[in-house]
């Protein structure tokens, strides 16, 4: 802050004495004002610092959102591609078929959920996994419920899962796609004629181990509390209810993997007690 006082003369000091002192003033000098300098208040120095790093981050925050912006709707990140990783039961044509509506959509629009989106009529996926392949490829890996179950319906096969819900239909030339799956079969009068039953059964193919299930040839019941598995070398496994699934799953485990004589000379293993199996 500059501020200037005008030097006039003292009293008792005549005009030739103030003209006097105004002649060895420095040339260009204005000889009546004479400029002082005071320090800037450190108030006003903040204020200042203030709004410059204010108006600093302002100016990065508009760049970023414009470059933002930029890479949001630039059609060089336009989805071209589109790799689908992990699936089994979905098809790559119907994956393909399904996701074919992202197609040109810019890359950093697509979510994970629009993804899911176009694959939730399909019972055989459970969730997605969903990472950008720059500059315009997106890779989607897929994760599937396992098929427990098989149930073959005048010329279709059916897999289910564990839940009780088709989740793959094999028919006419796909047919022998469905052989590489180890999935015991059900009766289809098991299947249709009482829910209930069924989704024990299905339930129970669940809990097993998937050496266990591979081992395993078709699955019955009457009742909830009567499931039987037959095994593919012709022993049959009395499981009883859905309760105590995980201890008579270990139970069951055990046998498989043993050499004892008793288990493998056995036409019955009886793992409904799983604290007390039998056999006979």
């Amino acid at each position: 802050m500059r501020m200037r006082f005008r030097r006039t003369a003292a009293p008792g000091e005549d005009r030739e004495t103030t003209q006097a002192a105004a002649a060895h003033a420095a040339p260009g000098e204005d000889q009546t004002e004479t400029p002082l300098d005071f320090p800037e208040p450190a108030a006003v120095t903040s204020r200042r610092r203030r709004r410059r790093r204010a108006l600093t981050g302002l100016i990065a925050l508009a760049v970023l959102l414009g470059l933002v912006a930029m890479l949001y709707f630039s059609p060089l990140l336009a989805l071209r591609s589109i790799t689908v990783e992990d699936n089994d039961l979905l098809t790559d044509a119907r994956a393909q078929e399904l996701l074919e509506p992202l197609g040109g959509t810019p890359l950093p629009q697509v979510s994970e959920a629009d993804v899911s989106t176009l694959l939730q009529d399909e019972l055989a996926v459970a969730e997605v996994v969903v990472a950008a392949e720059l500059p315009a490829g997106l890779q989607v890996r897929v994760i599937e419920h396992p098929p427990v179950a098989e149930v073959r319906v005048g010329e279709e096969i059916h897999f289910y899962s564990q839940q009780g819900e088709v989740i793959r239909v094999f028919e006419g030339s796909e047919l022998p796609d469905a052989e590489g799956y180890a999935t015991p079969e059900i009766s289809a009068e098991a299947a249709l004629q009482n829910e209930s039953v069924f989704r024990t059964i299905v339930s129970v193919l669940g809990q097993l181990p998937e050496g266990a299930r591979d081992e395993l040839d078709s699955a019955t019941a009457e009742s909830r509390d009567s499931v039987q598995l037959e095994l593919a070398d012709g022993r049959t496994v009395v499981w009883g209810s859905d309760d105590r699934g995980a201890e008579k799953a270990a139970v069951l485990e055990a046998i498989l993997s043993s050499d004892a004589e008793d288990f493998d000379s056995a036409d019955v293993l009886d793992i409904s007690t799983p604290s007390a199996p039998v056999t006979r």
